[in-house]
């Protein structure tokens, strides 16, 4: 047994050395060619909110009613039974 346990501790402390050199080495630094060209940037389209002529009543009502929902309740984010809670609170009613 006791010659088991001496081929595994030499291979043990091979790879450990092994790994010591390889972490010691550094990557070689890149060349820059000038051959590349540089790539023109890709355009994004516009993301933005709607203009508020354009936002309906309703809209704002639930907006307004979801905000002072998460005032009341401190909390960031309601959950989906509560966005029906207060949907059934500003009059839903499926038919």
């Amino acid at each position: 047994m006791a010659t088991a346990t001496r081929k595994k501790a030499g291979k043990a402390s091979t790879r450990r050395s092994s790994r010591k050199k390889a972490a010691a080495k550094k990557p070689a630094p890149r060349k820059k060619s000038s051959a590349k060209k540089k790539a023109t940037p890709v355009q994004e389209p516009e993301r933005s909110a709607p203009a508020m002529a354009e936002v309906d009543a309703d809209v704002l009502e639930f907006i307004a009613a979801i905000d002072q929902f998460k005032q009341q309740h401190g909390r960031p984010f309601p959950s989906w039974s509560e966005v029906l809670l207060i949907v059934r609170q500003l009059g839903y009613r499926r038919d």
